[in-house]
């Protein structure tokens, strides 16, 4: 069975067309894709909050 960083990274892979880590190096791109992510839905999450506020 495959590992969660595996799985993110593939997924990541797949879904963005980028190249693969270097070998040994997936824990640390599946760590950088989830935080990239994790603040990319925060951010639409404040956006929505201060619309919603606003009006």
């Amino acid at each position: 069975m495959r590992s969660l960083t595996d799985i993110v990274s593939e997924s990541f892979i797949w879904s963005v067309g980028i190249t693969r880590p270097k070998a040994g190096q997936e824990r640390r791109a599946a760590y950088y894709i989830s935080g990239t992510l994790a603040t990319i839905l925060l951010g639409i999450a404040g956006l929505f909050a201060f619309v919603v506020s606003r009006f």
